[in-house]
């Protein structure tokens, strides 16, 4: 083996074109590999970093009324202390909170939790981490911070421990700063505080070590005994109640795991498609061998011996170009990440991506692989290759004969894998440009959104105090010139964050389906461009102490009053219909309607401790950012400003997968054209010439240049042809997996798929026409001299 792998290095290095092409081809598909690879093997694959990973589970609760949710403090309470299953436990609950002082006012997410850092075994990078006992009455506030939170607001200050600050008006102190790469549940939170658990705290989330020998089985056969006692001494709080105990392990997000699956499968495509590629210029060169091989093979050389020396080749650049690779492969991953880490959501454990161990293993297993796809064709040729024909006819071009059906093959299945890719990008990019093109029942031009959050602590623990804070921002905000209206609503549509409620209709017996319900000031549906259908929109006498009135959508109005006239219908005891309005998207960009309701926030129908101030303007949105953040720091300098964002930027991060699906697939749709043209390019030059005694015969006996061009491109397009006939029956089934990323198209659209064939036909010809065109215009009489 050693000899025939220096033989390979020696034939390659008098080679170098063909050296340099391969490697390069070779390079191209195994980098997109191993960065894509890095990033699945960090997001999805990785053991978590923690101690006994794999005794970490998560509880959590379901009923049939709320379904899959955190756990009420009752029902904790009646297992947290069964330690015949867990060692260690640790509630904890995600919190948005707002820090002053040492810069602007901030909001950040927050974690609270008892006993979670010693359960993961995790230490932070200086300081301390919270410990248990840090959670006991009378303890002092303690707070870690992340570090991302440390560079950005303290400039990496090492004096930071031990330093006082402000968390939502209450004084901490920092006791220590965690290590880059540490995440748990939430890659969003920023600091971590004591939980200081109380009979009245919230839902809970649920994490906990299993003693040792004790399996996710066995602790759910337990909880579910737990669950039925439970479920016959709470029946109303508790129907339909089951525990779900789920290993860490397979919690990764399905938001990241199918997009990040598909483009794993996209770019083997593209490793396939350069597969094929290098397969046909090793043919090519294993046909200019035969006479090689044929003597080989008459002085006693067997079959595994010339397979042998054929593979070591193979070996020998599949090598080169995975070290090639690596090298593309890192600067691949660094767009990559710079791509997803500018996404509107936090991609987990994305600071731990890097061309580790795991994958370098998965570089080297793909060069074992490439080095057998790629030696494969030329195997086959020698298999075919009748060594008696060959040295009696004295001509490596009798091998066109053996060879022709291979190169066939591979066009056909590099055009086939390239079509796969064409459809993928083509379904994302049509379906991209539909949720851009198609109306969601409100106008985000010239809107800007200035997120105004308080706390329900403090000076704003009151809804009164809260309505007299956002009354007075509003004031102010339209005395600025070029606002032409302005509103608060407490969920913004599209933010991801959505009140749903049952509305229980005033007649017996009445009940509308779940409902999504916005807190909204008069001027909202003037601000968002909602065009209103019917009665009229809130006004300044709809406070508190007024008749209850509410707006709903035209689909609720359906839904509801099929029937009847909606305006003066009873909602509830409090509320009566006085308009209906458009649907508009609220909860995705790409969801269908539902129903919704609006209620006028100064009736205290709910809290408006999360509102957004809504503000739209005559020219550029933007332009007015630093002087409408200073009106509200005028009210109050001491609440933060967040997310200030037009409106078409908050409708641009909502479909954030479908514009990075699209992306991804389109560059590598692209790259698989390009890859295919080329090989389509260099099977006919090579064919060409083998075939230069045919068509010199064919041109000498007066045919036409345009007959030899014709039959040249037939001979290439029929395999490309038959290679996109192929693919459609692969496309049409493995599309549908496709489903849940599309928006308004079918998986098997006709136009995408005649589309991608229409271009692969066209490419095809294009890269045939130039080397059939210069085979059908050489003098012929050299060749046939030589001959």
């Amino acid at each position: 083996m050693r000899e025939d792998l220096l033989w390979a290095f020696r034939w390659l290095r008098k080679n170098p074109l063909f050296t340099a092409a391969t490697v390069l081809i070779l390079a191209v598909g195994i980098g997109a590999n191993t960065a894509v690879f890095s990033i699945v093997d960090a997001v999805l694959l990785q053991p978590a970093p923690y101690a006994s990973a794999g005794r970490i589970v998560r509880i959590q609760e379901s009923t049939t009324s709320r379904g899959m949710s955190p756990v009420p403090v009752i029902h904790f309470q009646r297992w947290s202390g069964r330690s015949d299953l867990f060692e260690k436990i640790a509630p904890y609950t995600r919190d948005t909170v707002t820090l002053t002082g040492d810069g602007e006012p901030e909001q950040v997410v927050a974690v609270r939790s008892v006993g979670l850092f010693p359960l993961l075994g995790v230490r932070a990078r200086s300081g301390r981490a919270l410990i248990t006992s840090d959670d006991e009455g009378g303890a002092r506030n303690f707070v870690v911070l992340s570090d991302r939170l440390w560079q950005r607001r303290y400039h990496a200050d090492p004096g930071v421990i031990g330093r006082g600050m402000t968390i939502s008006e209450e004084r901490y102190t920092i006791v220590g700063v965690m290590p880059p790469d540490f995440e748990f549940r939430y890659p969003e939170a920023e600091l971590w505080t004591p939980l200081r658990l109380a009979p009245t705290s919230p839902w809970l989330d649920v994490t906990a070590r299993l003693r040792p020998g004790v399996s996710p089985a066995q602790a759910q056969s337990a909880l579910d005994v737990v669950a039925h006692e439970l479920g016959q001494e709470l029946p109303k709080d508790a129907g339909g109640l089951k525990f779900l105990v789920t290993p860490w392990s397979e919690m990764p997000e399905e938001k990241y795991r199918l997009t990040l699956i598909f483009v794993l499968a996209a770019v083997g495509l593209v490793l396939l498609v350069a597969c094929a590629d290098v397969g046909s210029l090793l043919l090519s060169r294993a046909v200019e061998r035969q006479r090689e091989i044929a003597i080989r093979s008459s002085l006693g050389a067997g079959f595994w011996q010339i397979a042998r020396q054929l593979l070591s080749e193979s070996l020998v650049l599949a090598a080169m170009g995975s070290a090639a690779g690596i090298a593309v492969g890192r600067s691949v991953l660094a767009v990559l990440t710079k791509q997803l880490a500018g996404l509107p959501i936090v991609i987990p454990h994305l600071q731990r991506v890097a061309l580790n161990g795991r994958v370098l293993a998965f570089n080297c297993a793909l060069c074992l692989l490439l080095a057998l796809l790629c030696g494969l064709a030329p195997i086959l040729l020698a298999i075919r290759t009748d060594s008696e024909t060959v040295l009696r006819s004295g001509q490596s071009a009798t091998g066109l004969l053996g060879s022709s059906r291979l190169f066939s093959t591979l066009i056909a299945l590099e055009t086939g894998f390239a079509f796969l890719l064409l459809v993928g990008s083509g379904l994302m990019i049509r379906s991209l440009v539909r949720l851009q093109q198609e109306n969601h029942g409100f106008r985000p031009d010239h809107v800007l959104t200035l997120r105004v959050p308080v706390g329900t602590i403090g000076k704003y623990d009151t809804r009164p105090r809260q309505m007299a804070y956002y009354r007075e921002i509003l004031e102010r905000v339209k005395t600025v010139p070029g606002v032409k209206a302005a509103a608060i609503v407490n969920n913004l549509p599209l933010s991801g964050v959505n009140t749903s409620l049952d509305m229980h209709l005033s007649s017996p017996g009445g009940r509308s389906p779940p409902t999504l319900a916005r807190t909204i000031s008069p001027q909202y549906f003037a601000a968002m461009g909602i065009p209103l259908i019917a009665g009229r929109t809130f006004s300044d006498g709809d406070v508190s102490g007024a008749p209850g009135v509410a707006i709903i959508n035209e689909y609720l109005a359906r839904q509801l009053f099929p029937d009847r006239n909606p305006l003066g219908q009873k909602l509830t005891a409090q509320a009566t219909v006085v308009g209906v309005v458009r649907n508009a998207a609220q909860s995705s960009y790409e969801a269908t309607p539902v129903g919704e309701v609006y209620i006028p926030y100064q009736q205290f129908i709910f809290a408006t401790f999360m509102s957004t101030v809504v503000v739209r303007t005559e020219g550029e949105p933007k332009a007015l950012a630093e002087t409408l953040r200073k009106q509200v720091w005028s009210v109050d300098a001491n609440q933060p400003v967040v997310k200030v964002e037009t409106m078409e930027e908050v409708v641009t991060n909502s479909i954030w997968r479908p514009r990075f699906s699209a992306w991804i697939f389109s560059v590598l749709g692209g790259l698989a054209v390009l890859l295919t043209a080329i090989g389509v390019y260099a099977v006919v030059a090579y064919t060409s010439t083998l075939r230069a005694r045919e068509v010199g015969i064919r041109v000498a006996l007066g045919a036409r240049a345009s007959h030899v061009v014709g039959v040249i491109l037939r001979g290439a397009m029929i395999p490309v042809a038959i290679g996109l006939a192929l693919s459609v029956l692969a496309a049409l089934p493995l599309s549908r997996l496709l489903t849940n990323l599309l928006y308004g198209i079918s998986s098997s659209d006709p136009l995408t798929y005649f589309g991608a064939g229409g271009f692969l036909l066209v490419m095809g010809a294009a890269a045939s026409a130039y080397p059939a065109w210069r085979a059908a215009t050489r003098d012929p009489l050299p060749t046939l001299r030589a001959d």
